[in-house]
């Protein structure tokens, strides 16, 4: 599903009248998510999953052209772990009648 099939889908569902008001709801969502993470290390969504802010170490990376050693920065990432529920909605199968 691309970006603009998931927010017709949302502006659908959610009665709007726009796809670019349906995109700033998303992106406002995002924005959120975005700030809590800065300020905190994870931000959870009871049964839904965890947004969890990690460290990437620095690595050794040999370039192999000029067999000169080289060192990554280490940078941030976001991982996510997905919740129970989560889960079960994407595991529970489709009854065919």
């Amino acid at each position: 599903m691309t970006e603009k099939e998931f927010l017709t889908l949302y502006q659908k569902k959610r009665g709007l009248k726009s796809l670019n008001e349906a995109k700033e709801k998303v992106n406002m969502f995002w924005d959120t998510l975005f700030e809590a993470l800065e300020e905190n290390e994870s931000v959870s969504f009871r049964g839904w999953g965890v947004f969890e802010k990690k460290v990437v170490p620095a690595r050794r990376i040999m370039n192999i052209n000029t067999k000169k050693i080289q060192y990554s920065t280490p940078r941030k990432t976001v991982r996510f772990r997905t919740g129970s529920n989560l889960s079960l909605r994407i595991n529970e199968e489709k009854k065919v009648d």
